[in-house]
């Protein structure tokens, strides 16, 4: 199992590390909606103080022109343009009126006559010359218009309608106001298209509508301040900023940030994932080292313990062989019975032998400094096969040699077919019934991979962490040797074993050797020879 320290380490230092990133992104992000905000404010600020400083120089022209016409006026300041634009509105207004309540009727003196020149309702003092009634009395004409000029600021219009004839009369004060209100909506207008601006609006000291442009929108920035203007006392003005490009800006910063946060997100996870991933790959490489070095320990002490065993088995076995010699030839009994005598003697001369050969099989076992050569490995195997082959056949076992025939590699040869016949003999022993066991080879770059597939009753899982441990077995006359000398005798050789089983379904064993030893392991091997000789 993987320490918990070294998932948890990562895990809080990246946790750290993105609260510590997503706290100063926050902090960023408010600077950042001020500080657009602030650039806001600034831009309203200059556009209020300019239209302010253009209203007052052209009201200030204005009441320079009231007092003495003589002077020189900027060319955008035509009165005569202005009074015409008045004119046009007034006369637009009269001819929306029908006749009833002039209270909504936003002019200040009004005369409502019928078709004789009767009056039918009055607003103000309007001045209407009795001529020019007479004129539309008598039908000699619609409409009427007399615009001001030096000697008389004043404006008279009269406009023949359905059923009445209705005038209105523009005294000097009201046709300046008139005249400031449409200087003032036309700077507005001018400023507020040069500006790209949402709208402007003008409030009187009553706080109704004096002049605007634009309209109001949402998502807008609003600057409201007093005008501060000694023209217009106590008039405010509010300007609409657009914050499009602000909330483009914010939001792509926004945005930048949300992906930084996403991609470090995925970055800390992959990193934890992957330190997992390597912590745990290392620690089953570390136990499988120390599997290794505790099975080469035991196998090691195994050998040990086999080459004493063996010296001392064999002494016996020496004077039993020499004691069988001298009962053959000074022994001997009669001629009746000196046949089934010398019968005996040879069984017990051959079990003798036997004894003397498996000792000699289970020391050449676990010897590692056998010097390496070049075999080909479906002889290797065929020769397993055939001594198996009786084995296998009382089992109703058939044994298949599927090896390619040309694949050579350097081996230790009687260790390595020590491990293919412990291996092949296990696969044979796991069947009940019928069945086969078969051995078949793949190249897979500089190695070889011999794999003994067989339809046994396969292992189980619990057993599967344990068949190379030393002295375990699940036979009831196994010694628990087999499978880790094997195990051994493949790691000698710089290969690997893998286990692959479903429990009913067979075991597959895959036994992988390089082709070509290490230069460096075979001179190591034959310098311990000539020592050990």
């Amino acid at each position: 199992m993987v320490d918990k320290k070294t998932i948890v380490f990562p895990t809080l230092l990246f946790g750290t590390f993105f609260l510590l990133i997503s706290i100063t992104g926050i902090i960023q992000i408010k600077i950042v909606r001020n500080n657009l905000n602030g650039l806001l404010g600034n831009q309203g600020e200059i556009l209020f103080n300019h239209v302010k400083r253009e209203i007052d120089i052209n009201l200030e022209y204005l009441d320079l022109l009231d007092k003495s016409p003589s002077v020189i006026t900027p060319s955008f300041l035509n009165i005569l343009v202005y009074d015409e634009t008045i004119a046009e509105s007034i006369y637009a207004v009269l001819t929306e009126t029908n006749g009833g309540n002039l209270d909504n009727v936003p002019l200040g003196n009004i005369l409502i006559l019928n078709e004789k020149g009767k009056t039918i309702a009055r607003k103000g003092s309007p001045k209407v010359p009795g001529a020019t009634i007479q004129s539309f009395v008598s039908n000699k004409q619609d409409t009427f218009i007399k615009m001001p000029t030096s000697k008389v600021q004043s404006l008279l219009i009269g406009v023949r309608l359905k059923d009445f004839i209705i005038f209105t009369s523009v005294d000097e004060n009201e046709l300046e106001s008139l005249r400031r209100k449409y200087i003032i909506k036309e700077i507005i207008e001018n400023e507020g298209k040069r500006f790209d601006v949402s709208g402007i609006i003008l409030y009187d000291p009553q706080g109704g509508v004096y002049a605007w442009t634009g309209e109001k929108k949402e998502h807008t920035f609003i600057l409201a301040r007093s005008l501060n203007s000694k023209f217009l006392p106590k008039y405010t003005m509010e300007v609409f900023l657009s914050r499009g490009g602000a909330d483009e800006i914010f939001k792509q910063t926004m945005t930048n940030f949300v992906l930084i946060l996403v991609l470090l997100a995925l970055s800390g996870a992959v990193t934890t994932y992957a330190t997992f991933l390597l912590a745990r790959k290392y620690d089953k490489k570390v136990k499988d080292m120390e599997k290794d070095m505790e099975m080469k320990e035991r196998l090691v002490s195994l050998g040990k313990l086999a080459s004493g065993m063996a010296h001392e088995i064999r002494n016996p076995l020496n004077a039993i062989s020499i004691s069988i010699q001298r009962l053959k030839r000074e022994f001997a009994p009669g001629d009746e019975k000196k046949d089934e005598y010398n019968k005996f003697i040879e069984i017990m001369r051959g079990e003798l032998n036997r004894v003397d050969r498996i000792v000699e099989e289970f020391l050449l076992s676990t010897k590692s400094r056998t010097p390496f050569s070049s075999e080909n490995i479906y002889n290797l195997v065929e020769d397993v096969v055939i001594i198996l082959h009786e084995k296998a056949a009382m089992k109703n076992v058939t044994l298949i040699n599927n090896v390619a025939k040309d694949i050579r590699v350097e081996c230790q040869t009687e260790r390595i077919k020590q491990a293919f016949y412990n291996i092949i003999l296990n696969g044979v022993e796991a069947i009940a019934g019928n069945g086969t066991v078969e051995i078949l080879s793949a190249l897979t770059g500089s190695h070889v991979n011999i794999l003994v597939k067989d339809t046994g009753s396969g292992i189980s899982e619990a057993d599967m962490h344990s068949i190379f441990d030393y002295y375990y077995t699940t036979k009831d006359k196994g010694i628990g040797l087999g499978l880790p000398i094997s195990y051994m005798i493949v790691k000698d050789h710089g290969g690997d074993i893998k286990v692959f089983s479903e429990k009913g379904k067979g075991t597959k064993f895959t036994i992988s050797l390089p082709l070509v030893q290490q230069k460096a392991e075979n001179i190591k091997i034959e310098t311990q020879n000539k020592k050990e000789s």
